[in-house]
């Protein structure tokens, strides 16, 4: 529901702020607005009425929400906002307060912000603080949109107020509907990035092909250079739903009562209004996730208008809010050729930022080139079962062209950079069909030649028109699943400098970086992407840089800046491991204390995702949506393995010394490899510990509480030593449905891919994508298996309940951690 913005009295006013467009429209949703919108103007004029009288005209009859705020409506609302069961308007405050830096770097310096509909500001100084933070306030500039001249006055009068570094032609007016009021703002601004904010779930009013159709029509008004910063309430528990819109004050529904006054003085037939005439009757409607606010009346109303009566019994519909999904939130980008560049989100409110793909590809790029520039040598090969460095440069340029330009002519170097290659663990020599590896790779400069050519090319073929938007995810997605490839790479590059460092001096800490941040303290700071803006619109580190200032000077997204979501650190307890490494219960396994583990109930789960390619993305191993299945009981511990816990075993209990521990494949795999601990780890001589990101190292001492990570075989062979196994596909998909609202489940889904223990095959109805048919095929082979959830380099448009990676169990590279599972006893 959206405040209607009362007038400010009949004082002087700059009325050269205002547009002089003589004729306004109002953007009418159908639905009404959200209470945190703020698009509302009085409804007394003729063409009010009419829509008044067509919504009473409808089957079920409903009223324009217009009519919840005259000037009582709009104290209500107020009140509203400041009532502990009312979470929408405290929770995007919050998420403002607390992201708004990472949200402006994700707005290109000398962008225009432009917010649609105009309240008190307050929400929107946050992030005009932030960018004067940034930027200087000479650099930034604010253009408010809104029908009504007194809402824009308030507004300028508040954003001057509560944000005074900004002088007064730094402030634009505009007043016309949010579609005519973009034009004029690109008129006004025909080269700038206008980042255009749409506040407090007002989108939730429109049903979903409005919402699309805005949002198409968005891009027609302002262009292609448009980036779109939205707010949406997500889909929650029903009981929470129903307390915010029906309080136990009863302001609510005081507030639609008051609406429905409003509207029956408007027709004439006020004397028949009485409050006490209507009871309130709040819906949650699960079909289409919205909440319904009704109203039934008590006695028959004759004649409201053209021979319409309500009937006793009769519901009128006041008011609708819609709730989001991610699902819904991705379909609205994709379906309106818009990518997810970023998201801020908790259990209950989402913040998002929306590009054209356009846009899209090129900040992505910017990301590839700022992790390139921090590699020295692009022939180095960290890991032997993996391509140099500068293969990835030449194949996601190659990718994305065979890709988006499908029917274009291929050049020599396109094939060659076709494909990498993931050859088996256990015997190398088998391989899936990739082109033949030349006996030297080109030059770097001639791979950046061959780059830059391809690129102009897609951006062409992006400019006529040619690139679908399942193209260009499909191009996009990939190249972000690569950027984290190539950030394991890096980590592998980093231990080994550091090995080599550590056997020419005595002194480690002179030769290499250290960092003891905790990858759980940056946890609890992110639950967004990692794609941030230059002052050329285009994305910068993006979770990929290696340290080097060189890669690009901004480490807000970097790897040593990098944040991910809602991470706890915990101490090194007996939750785990009770006592030293002696310390075995009868059995000889290593005791856990059942206070540790969660129990989650038995209950149904629903694996993949319904999703027609012409309304949403996703790869296909996502796809089909299966029937529920049932999944029993069991234990799994409230926090992944950390490094201590997994010290003890790997070192302490030399755990990879030890056969028993081991399936028999693995045991090959790891006397083949002669390592004795995980893969980014080093362990000295003389007993000290390292363990390695990309471009940094820390000792195990100030890292001992993060989550260790390793391969699937290392962690079942470390829960086959402590007494349990590790969970799988079904019961991952469990446990984060059981704890998606009490979070006794820590860091499931962030910090870390979670091992499953589910081989990676074809769901039920699988169907190959036909524009990748061998990104799956290939590799349901029995040796991948399943990981779900994010790492800390994993880009926001890869972080979603039904993405399905996959890994080789024995491949030790991968930022995978796992947890103990235990069958209920």
């Amino acid at each position: 529901m959206a405040p209607y913005t009362p007038s400010v009295g009949d004082g002087p006013r700059d009325e050269a702020m205002y547009d002089s467009t003589p004729a306004i429209s109002t953007f009418v949703t159908g639905q009404g607005a959200d209470r945190n919108s703020s698009q509302e103007t009085r409804l007394e004029n003729a063409s009010d009425v009419a829509d008044l009288k067509a919504g009473l005209l409808l089957s079920p009859k409903h009223i324009p929400c217009g009519y919840l705020y005259d000037d009582k409506g709009s104290q209500l609302y107020e009140e509203i906002t400041k009532l502990d069961e009312y979470y929408p308007f405290k929770a995007e405050k919050d998420l403002l307060n607390q992201h708004a830096a990472e949200v402006v770097n994700s707005i290109p310096a000398g962008s225009i912000l432009v917010e649609l509909g105009c309240g008190t500001a307050e929400k929107t100084s946050v992030l005009l603080h932030a960018l004067i933070a940034r930027d200087g306030a000479s650099n930034v500039h604010f253009l408010g949109i809104d029908v009504s001249m007194e809402a824009l006055y308030m507004a300028r009068t508040n954003v001057m107020k509560q944000c005074p570094q900004l002088s007064s032609k730094s402030i634009e007016m505009v007043c016309a509907d949010y579609l005519e009021g973009l034009k004029q703002a690109r008129a006004r601004h025909p080269t700038a990035m206008l980042c255009v904010l749409w506040l407090g779930s007002s989108v939730g009013n429109l049903k979903p092909h409005e919402a699309v159709g805005f949002f198409q029509s968005v891009q027609q008004s302002s262009g292609p250079n448009t980036q779109i910063f939205l707010c949406t309430d997500l889909w929650k528990d029903a009981k929470t739903l129903h307390a915010a819109y029906c309080d136990s004050q009863g302001v609510t529904e005081a507030f639609i009562k008051n609406g429905m006054t409003h509207a029956l003085h408007a027709v004439g037939v006020g004397a028949q209004a009485d409050p006490a005439c209507w009871l309130y009757d709040v819906v949650i409607n699960p079909v289409d996730r919205r909440v319904e606010m009704w109203l039934v009346a008590n006695e028959d109303v004759k004649g409201v208008c053209d021979s319409v009566d309500i009937h006793k019994g009769e519901r009128i519909l006041m008011e609708m809010s819609r709730k989001f999904t991610l699902k819904d939130i991705r379909q609205l980008a994709f379906q309106s050729n818009f990518y997810v560049q970023d998201t801020w989100r908790n259990a209950k409110y989402s913040m998002q930022m929306f590009v054209s793909t356009s846009e899209a590809m090129q900040r992505c790029w910017k990301a590839t080139d700022a992790l390139f520039d921090g590699i020295g040598d692009w022939a180095i090969q960290p890991i032997d079962v993996r391509h140099p460095f500068g293969f990835y440069y030449g194949h996601l340029a190659s990718f994305a062209k065979l890709k988006t330009m499908p029917r274009g002519e291929q050049s020599h170097m396109d094939e060659m950079y076709s494909r990498g290659i993931d050859p088996n663990m256990a015997d190398p020599t088998k391989c899936h069909r990739h082109p033949d590896v030349p006996p030297e790779w080109p030059a770097k400069p001639q791979v950046q030649d061959y780059v830059q050519k391809v690129r102009m090319h897609i951006l062409g073929a992006f400019a006529s028109g040619s690139v679908t938007t399942r193209d260009a995810y499909i191009a996009l997605e990939h190249e972000w699943m690569h950027l984290e490839t190539l950030a394991y790479m890096l980590a592998q590059e980093q231990r080994l400098s550091f090995e080599k460092s550590s056997a020419n001096s005595n002194n480690v800490q002179s030769s290499v970086s250290f960092d003891s941040s905790s990858d759980d303290e940056m946890s609890a700071k992110r639950e967004r992407s990692h794609g941030h803006a230059d002052s050329q619109g285009n994305g910068v580190t993006n979770g990929v840089a290696n340290g080097n200032k060189h890669a690009n000077g901004n480490s807000n997204g970097g790897l040593n800046g990098h944040t991910y979501a809602n991470g706890v650190s915990h101490s090194i307890s007996d939750s785990h491991i009770n006592g030293n490494a002696n310390s075995r219960s009868s059995n000889g396994h290593m005791p856990l204390q059942s206070a540790s583990m969660i129990q989650i109930p038995a209950g149904d789960i629903t694996l993949g995702i319904d999703t027609d390619p012409s309304k949403n993305f996703a790869w296909d191993n996502e796809c089909p949506q299966q029937t529920p299945q049932h999944v029993s009981s069991f234990q799994i511990a409230s926090r992944p393995i950390s490094n201590a816990e997994y010290y003890k075993f790997a070192v302490e209990c030399r755990g990879y010394e030890q056969e028993e521990y081991w399936k028999a494949e693995d045991l090959a795999c790891l006397r083949k490899a002669t390592k004795l601990c995980p893969a980014t780890w080093t362990v000295q001589a003389d007993g000290q510990v390292f363990v390695h990101r990309p471009g940094k190292s820390a000792l195990l001492a100030s890292v001992m509480q993060q989550a260790v990570w390793v391969s699937l075989a290392e962690a079942q062979a470390f829960c086959e030593w402590a007494g349990g196994r590790v969970m799988t596909e079904e019961e991952y998909e469990r446990a984060a449905e059981h704890t998606r609202y009490n979070n006794s489940v820590l860091d499931l889904e962030h910090g870390g891919w979670e091992w499953t223990s589910t081989p990676f095959a074809p769901l039920k109805g699988f169907e190959a994508m036909s524009e990748y048919p061998e990104y799956s095929t290939d590799f349901f082979d029995g040796c991948h298996y399943v990981v779900k959830g994010s790492s800390p380099y994993t880009h926001a448009s890869l972080i979603r309940r039904s993405f399905r990676n996959y890994y080789q169990k024995e491949y030790p590279y991968v930022f995978a951690k796992f947890r103990i599972c235990k069958d209920t006893e």
